[in-house]
Formats: C-alpha cells, sequence, structure tokens
C-alpha cells in the first residue's frame, strides 16, 4: 500500500498540467478581473519607497475653515509663533473633502480643521452630549501626517483650545474633559507606513491566490480529470483501498501548493523575524492542506475539469471577497483571527509585521486542519459511491442500445429540440441546469449595482459641495447606528430620495442604463452569436411581414397604453378618497432636474424590459417552456425589488402581475417595443407626473404634489412603497390582463372569397 500512495504522490505532482480542456468564461473573466485589480495596486506601491507622490509637497502650514473668533484669539494670544502658518477659509459644506485637498495642495498645507457654524455659541450646552463636532482632514498620499494631526487634535485643540474657551466664557473646568468625539477627522487616511501595508494587505493576498490557484489547477486534473480521461475506472477496480486514492492525490496537491509558498516565502525570510517566518509556515501548510482538501472533494464529486473548475470558481471568489472584507477592514473583532481564511489573513500580516498572536494562530491552524480532514474523509465516502458494471455484448445489441440512448437524449435535449420559441431565439450550448438558472437570475442584479454604483461616485462627489450634504452626512450615521430592519429601511429610502434631487445623479444614472442596454446586446451578438431579434428588437421589415405597426409607432402605441394605465390607478385613488389635496408644484427651478428625469426614465424602462422579457424570457422558456419562463422571470423581477422601502406581499404580488402581463403582451407582438414604452411612461407619469412614489423611491421636480389623505389605508395606496404595493393597482393589472385575453384569443375574422 506504500508503494501505491507513493506512485498516487508522484502521478498528481508530476501531471501534465494542461487541462486539455477550456476553462469557463467566468472562470477566465474571474481571473483577469483579479490580475488587473493586483497590477494597479501594485502600480500605486512605489509612490511609498521613490516619493512619486502628486506635487506639490505639503509642509507645516494650516487651514482653519469658518473659524470662529475664540480660535483666532486663542492662536494669536497663546501660539503666535504658529499664527503665520495658519490660513483661514469660508465653506459651507464642511464634508467637500475634494476641495479641502486642493486648498491643501495650493497653500502647502498638512492640515484642514472644520469648524460647524456658530461654534461659539453651540459649544457649551447644558446637554453636553450634543456638543458639536471639529472635523479635520489630512492628506491621504502623506500617512505620517496621521500621527501630525493626532498630536495638533489632541496637544492644541483638546487640551489647550478647549480650556482657553472655558476661561474665556467663565465656565468652570468639567471634571471629565470634553472627549475626543469632538475632534474626530472624517476621511482620514491611514496610519501606517508603505511597507506595513504591504505587510498586512498584499503579502497575505499573495500568499492566498497562490494556494488557491495551485490547488485548483493540481487537484481538479487529479481525479476529475482522470474521470474525463476514462482512466480513473481502471483505478478503482484495482484492490487500492479508496482512502489510499484519496490520500495520494491529496498530499500531491498540497505538495504543489507548497511550492509557491516557498517562493513567496524566501524572500521574507531575510526581512522578518524567525517567530514571523514560523507562524507563516503553519498557516500557509495549514491554508494549503485545507483548500487541497476542498479541491480533492470538488474533484471527486464531478466527472469532467470543467464542470469542477465551475463547482470550485464561487468557493474561490467567496475566499477572495473574504480576503477583500479584511484589507478593508481598519479594526477586526475579537473572534475573526481564529476563524479559518480570516485568522489566516489576519496571521500572515501580523507575522510579516513582527505583532505574532500564538494563540489565535495555533488555533486557527487546528481549526482549519479539522476542516481538511473533514474534506478527507466526505471523498473517501464519495469515492465509495462510485461503482461500474462491465457486461458483453453483441455489436448490434451495443449499437441499438447506443441509438435509443441517443434517441432519448435527443428528445429532452433543448438545444436540438427548445421546448419554445420565442423572438426565434435557439439556444446554441448546454449549461448545467443550476448554473443556468443562477446565471439568469444574478445578472440583472450584477449588472445594475455596478453600473448604479459607477453613477453615485459623480453624484456624491458633486453632493459633497453642497452645503445640504451636512443633513446627509448626519442621516447616514444615523442609519449605521440603528439595529431594527423597519428603521433602516425607511432611512435608507430617505437617503436614496436625496439622490434622486441630486442632477449628476440622475444624469449618470440614464448613461449607466444606457451601458446596461449596450452590455446585453455585446453579450448576445458577439458572446451568445445570435441576432438582436433574440432579444424581441424586431426589424422594420420583419414587423411589416408579420403586418405589424413599425417600432416607432408600436413605442407610441405603447406609451399611450401606459399612460391609460398609469393614470387609472390615479382615478380609482381619487374615487377612493386616499389623495387628499392635488396642486400644480413644477416651477422653473425643477425644470433642468425634470427634463434629466425624462432622459433617464426612457433607458430605464427599456433596461428592466430587456434584462427580463427581452433576455431572460426566451431564453428560459426555450429550456422550460412558456409557463414556467413567464413565472421566473415575473418572479425574478418582482423580487429585484424586494430592498425598496415599504416591500410588502401585496407588492410582490403585484409586480408579478405588472411583469406578466409585459411578457404576455411581448409574446403577443413578438416585441418588446411597446412595453419598454408601457413601463417608462407607468414610471414617469407615477414618479413625475403624479407625484407618487416609484417602487419604494420619492421623486423630486414633479408636475403634480399629490399627498394622501389622513384616512388613506395601505391597502389601497401601498404605503411607503407606492401604488405597486396597493390594491389600486391590483385592480388596473388585472383588468388589463383580462383586456389582453380578450385581445388574444378573440376569433380573427375571416376575409370573404372572391368569387
Amino acid at each position: 500500500m506504500n508503494r501505491a500512495i507513493w506512485a498516487l504522490i508522484r502521478k498528481t505532482f508530476g501531471k501534465n498540467h494542461s487541462m486539455r480542456s477550456s476553462a469557463s468564461w467566468l472562470t477566465l473573466l474571474a481571473c483577469l478581473g483579479f490580475v488587473l485589480a493586483i497590477i494597479a495596486y501594485m502600480i500605486s506601491l512605489p509612490k511609498y519607497y521613490f516619493g512619486w507622490e502628486k506635487q506639490p509637497r505639503y509642509n507645516w502650514r494650516i487651514i482653519a475653515v469658518n473659524a470662529p473668533d475664540s480660535f483666532t484669539e486663542f492662536i494669536e494670544e497663546e501660539m503666535p509663533d504658529v499664527a503665520s502658518d495658519v490660513v483661514y477659509k469660508k465653506h459651507d459644506a464642511v464634508y467637500d473633502a475634494m476641495t479641502f485637498t486642493s486648498w491643501m495642495e495650493d497653500e502647502y498645507a498638512y492640515l484642514t480643521i472644520v469648524f460647524p457654524k456658530d461654534f461659539d455659541r453651540k459649544v457649551f450646552r447644558e446637554e453636553q452630549k450634543k456638543l458639536p463636532e471639529i472635523l479635520t482632514y489630512y492628506p491621504v498620499d502623506h500617512p505620517e501626517y496621521a500621527d501630525m494631526q493626532e498630536r495638533f487634535t489632541s496637544r492644541v485643540l483638546t487640551e489647550r483650545y478647549l480650556p482657553y474657551i472655558q476661561e474665556q466664557l467663565g465656565i468652570p473646568t468639567v471634571d471629565q474633559p470634553i472627549t475626543d468625539a469632538q475632534t474626530k477627522g472624517f476621511f482620514t487616511g491611514l496610519k501606517t507606513s508603505g511597507s506595513e501595508r504591504i505587510g498586512r494587505l498584499l503579502v497575505p493576498l499573495l500568499f492566498f491566490v497562490s494556494i488557491m490557484y495551485a490547488c485548483m489547477l493540481c487537484g481538479m486534473n487529479a481525479i476529475a480529470g482522470e474521470k474525463e480521461r476514462g482512466t480513473f475506472s481502471a483505478l478503482l477496480m484495482t484492490p487500492i483501498p479508496r482512502m489510499t486514492i484519496v490520500m495520494g492525490n491529496y498530499i500531491g496537491v498540497v505538495l504543489h501548493a507548497l511550492i509557491p509558498c516557498a517562493v513567496l516565502l524566501f524572500p521574507l525570510v531575510f526581512f522578518i523575524r524567525p517567530a514571523g517566518v514560523l507562524g507563516i509556515l503553519l498557516l500557509s501548510l495549514s491554508l494549503s492542506l485545507f483548500i487541497a482538501g476542498v479541491t480533492i472533494m470538488i474533484s471527486c464529486m464531478n466527472n469532467t475539469i470543467i464542470s469542477a473548475q465551475t463547482t470550485f470558481l464561487p468557493i474561490f471568489l467567496i475566499f477572495l471577497v473574504v480576503c477583500v472584507t479584511c484589507m478593508q477592514q481598519t479594526n477586526r473583532n475579537a473572534l475573526q483571527p481564529y476563524l479559518p481564511i480570516y485568522g489566516h489573513f489576519y496571521g500572515i500580516g501580523d507575522c510579516v509585521t513582527g505583532t505574532v498572536a500564538w494563540p489565535s494562530l495555533l488555533l486557527c491552524t487546528l481549526i482549519t486542519l479539522i476542516l481538511g480532514a473533514i474534506c478527507i474523509f466526505v471523498s473517501k465516502c464519495l469515492l465509495q459511491t462510485e461503482t461500474f458494471t462491465v457486461s458483453i455484448e453483441s455489436k448490434s445489441e451495443k449499437e441499438a442500445r447506443k441509438a435509443a440512448a441517443r434517441a432519448k437524449k435527443e428528445k429532452k435535449d433543448y438545444v436540438a429540440s427548445a421546448r419554445a420559441d420565442v423572438f426565434h431565439y435557439k439556444p446554441k450550448k448546454r449549461v448545467p441546469i443550476v448554473r443556468f438558472l443562477i446565471r439568469h437570475a444574478l445578472l440583472p442584479l450584477a449588472l445594475l449595482s455596478f453600473f448604479q454604483t459607477l453613477a453615485m461616485i459623480p453624484a456624491i462627489t458633486a453632493f459633497m459641495r453642497d452645503p445640504n450634504s451636512n443633513d446627509f452626512i448626519r442621516m447616514f450615521r444615523e442609519v449605521r447606528n440603528m439595529n431594527a430592519l423597519p428603521d433602516i429601511m425607511k432611512a435608507s429610502g430617505e437617503l436614496f430620495a436625496g439622490f434622486m434631487q441630486n442632477n449628476y445623479f440622475i444624469l449618470f444614472m440614464g448613461i449607466g442604463y444606457w451601458l446596461i442596454i449596450g452590455t446585453y446586446l455585446l453579450f448576445v451578438r458577439f458572446l451568445e452569436k445570435n441576432s438582436l431579434e433574440t432579444t424581441g428588437f424586431a426589424s422594420r421589415a420583419a414587423l411589416s411581414e408579420r403586418g405589424k405597426a413599425s417600432p416607432v409607432k408600436a413605442y407610441l402605441r405603447g406609451m399611450l397604453i401606459g399612460l391609460l394605465m398609469i393614470s387609472s390607478v390615479y382615478v380609482l385613488l381619487l374615487v377612493f378618497g386616499q389623495i387628499e389635496s392635488v396642486s400644480f408644484a413644477l416651477d422653473l427651478s425643477s425644470l433642468p432636474l425634470f427634463l434629466l428625469y425624462i432622459l433617464m426614465w426612457i433607458p430605464q424602462g427599456a433596461t428592466e424590459e430587456i434584462m427580463m422579457r427581452g433576455f431572460m424570457l426566451p431564453r428560459i422558456s426555450a429550456r422550460f417552456g412558456i409557463p414556467f419562463g413567464i413565472f421566473f422571470s415575473s418572479m425574478c423581477f418582482s423580487l429585484m425589488h424586494m430592498m425598496n422601502a415599504g416591500y410588502s406581499v401585496l407588492a410582490l404580488i403585484n409586480l408579478f402581475l405588472i411583469a406578466a402581463f409585459f411578457a404576455l403582451w411581448a409574446l403577443k407582438d413578438g416585441h418588446i417595443y411597446m412595453v419598454c414604452a408601457m413601463h417608462t411612461v407607468w414610471n414617469f407619469c407615477q414618479g413625475n407626473l403624479f407625484g407618487l412614489q416609484v417602487s419604494g423611491n420619492a421623486q423630486s421636480a414633479t408636475v403634480l404634489e399629490s399627498t394622501y389623505s389622513s384616512s388613506s389605508r395601505a391597502l389601497m395606496t401601498g404605503g411607503e412603497f407606492g401604488p405597486e404595493g396597493g390594491l389600486c393597482v391590483t385592480i388596473v393589472v388585472c383588468v388589463a390582463l383580462l383586456v389582453l385575453g380578450v385581445l388574444t384569443f378573440r376569433p380573427k375574422k375571416k376575409k370573404p372569397l372572391n368569387v
């Protein structure tokens, strides 16, 4: 048995890892994204060693923004030697970090102190809990200024300036000094040197990625590769125990993973202490044993390399997310150093920087070894289920059996015979069912999250220059301190309402929706290699052949239907007494924002229709049939709004019914031009014509200002979510579905025969 296990170790360790199988495009994109992130991060490192900072450099000057008279007098009387180095500025927005950074560059300053308005009047009240804050900023490109900022806030502001105010105002000194919360600085830089950043962030990340990639490269080829090549069955038919097979492949994968660990550890030996080297050895060895166990277990579960890679990819991404979380966290909790992955990342960083915590390191190693042993045991149990049947049959019987199996497979094959023909889409590639459904469900969320986050960046940048940002930041900090989910959802909705009043946000939201549309079209055209008609964009010629209206006419008709439906909802709210007052609210100051809303709603409605009805509906229907396609796409559309304020069971049902109505209408027309227009006009009129909430989001720049009456009921109005969460929308959509059914199934008039 020893000879067998050593033979398996040599085979696994020295195997040719060409894999002979193409990796999935998701794996390729994930690896490319990670490589680009590492390159971008490493490009930013040389400035810490060679001084490649952006010029000009900073010196000892200080900028005082909105400085009260007491501070000016204090500097002139108590610190005359630094009075010439203090530059006084005025600014309404106290969180405008970019403006303060620009001032520090222009004035060659290292610190900015921002006082709130009426500081002298507010600084001492009877309620000591509501003292005003003094904000401090320093350049993030100069971490060495962090200590200077701390010394100034503690020795000057806290120990000298505040007692000076007490003395000037005749207030007796309190026993407990004013807390440092008054001098808490926002947007402050890191308080670590460049070498410590590398040790705590980059080095652990390199160990993680190297180990995971080496284990995936070798482990997926160890057993799954043998199954794919058809050689693993011969090995299982030998008298070698299953545990021996698992351990032989497992040790080979571990040895392969330790190679990059040795390469990374070798240069560190000359820069860190022996205790740190020993700690990194233990952590990297335990991490290799654990990751190798995971890869072997996944390799036993799959029959091909590509399926094993696909199964391991989510785990790979989860581990990377944990690493990124560790890189972003400035404070770790007491439990994380003892947990696998967290403990390995923090532990390697501590070992590199010379602050080894042996109790947490050893316990983390022990827990990881136990998890690795569990993976090995599961792998052995998986191999126990591998069985083979050997039979002797004639050539004709074999061919007949293969033909019957092939016919049965083709009958069930959705690629050879699609379950439905929606927008003339034909599947070209077979995808595992779980991955197929998850991909379609998560793709819209991923694209919306990415492009909407990008749209928020310029909006936040412009918003911080606005004096109203003070209230916004205060609301954001209150949300962070909330524990009840309803309170968090309500406050988050108020925060988002602030963004909805920002011109930049609405503008870039519209641009983001156009980019999402472009992403879908490029995906269909170049990755799927299908025509755009498969997403519901039928050509003018194709519509003319079927006797349908042109795209422009169809879009205009859709606008009319959408206006009729949402107007019916508004009329019902008026008839049922749910709306109390209606007045004209649009003025010249809000006209630019109103026009931006129009430009935003056009791609917004089209984006969601392309996602759900244009892309998802035909592809799900081709595999599972039209009923399931309508159900799945409508449910995804409804659940996509579940994080909006006021979301309820009735909102889920109404959004599902609306989505089903749009899907049925698109199937009737054979395109999505009309439903895109319906969706756009519904949202625009609901939010910017009638002044109602759209899926939990309050709108600005509305033509009419509508308020709910004192006797209104959330069951009818939808409450915070808006009309889509109330019975009025249920009534209108149900009537619309009945009308659509009549239009679809009414008997067609027969043309008279010419005699």
